[in-house]
């Protein structure tokens, strides 16, 4: 298989479709997209990784994203992308890794998103998922990492997070949870990487997190855990790297 990552520079060449074979050379994967371009070099090349940053994302790129099926990572981080263009992605059968950093997704596209059985590993921080769109990716009990950075989310969506069993890293920073939030998370009992910045949050969740024994790394600051509730929980998780003001990085 392939390892391709297709930058920006490529994607004139994706909303066309081609019709000859592979060159018999040894271009690489880029090279060969910019001379064939389209659909003929997805289907054959078996393109495993895209990343796109800062684009305008054309149409003809979704329309051919079905023919990926051996897509695991794919990127569109602070794209421009519509709700529809979402159904493509949702389907495809081996994606695991999908960046929607600052990408604005909309309710419609939360909803259909959560729809994928094979996405495990999901970065929308910034992407404006609100309170429902939060308890729609509930729904994606394979997802191991969701990075939430920066959602309108508060502790009504995420009282939903305990659901996702399967969560071994979760991203909570600059959202609007309390304590009461973590109290839920600290039923995840694979959870071994947590980031807790900018919140409301007080020493009250030093005693919930510190149910989190499987816990390998915490970021905690800008926040009201106090040097003493940082100590308390450094104590309580020795295995557990508590990053703190009090325990710089």
């Amino acid at each position: 298989m392939i390892r391709t990552v297709l930058l920006g520079v490529t994607l004139a060449h994706l909303g066309f479709f081609a019709h000859a074979d592979l060159p018999a050379n040894k271009n690489s994967p880029v090279e060969r997209v910019e001379q064939l371009g389209g659909r003929a070099f997805l289907k054959k090349g078996k393109i495993s990784e895209i990343i796109l940053i800062d684009k305008d994302v054309p149409n003809g790129f979704f329309s051919q994203l079905g023919d990926l099926r051996e897509l695991t990572d794919l990127s569109l981080e602070n794209c421009r992308i519509q709700a529809d263009h979402i159904i493509p992605i949702s389907t495809l059968p081996k994606l695991e890794w999908l960046n929607l950093y600052r990408t604005p997704l909309g309710e419609q596209g939360v909803n259909l998103l959560s729809k994928s059985k094979s996405i495990a590993l999901l970065p929308i921080g910034k992407a404006g998922v609100t309170d429902r769109g939060l308890e729609n990716l509930t729904k994606m009990s394979q997802l191991t990492y969701l990075g939430l950075r920066g959602n309108p989310v508060t502790d009504k969506g995420a009282r939903h997070l305990s659901k996702l069993s399967n969560l071994q890293g979760l991203y909570l920073g600059e959202t609007n949870v309390t304590d009461r939030t973590i109290a839920e998370i600290a039923h995840l009992s694979r959870l071994q990487k947590l980031w807790l910045h900018d919140l409301p949050i007080s020493d009250e969740a030093v005693s919930h997190l510190a149910k989190l024994n499987e816990l390998k790394e915490v970021h905690i600051y800008a926040t009201n855990i106090s040097a003493q509730g940082a100590r308390t929980l450094q104590s309580s998780l020795p295995r557990c790297r508590v990053i703190h003001e009090i325990f710089p990085e």
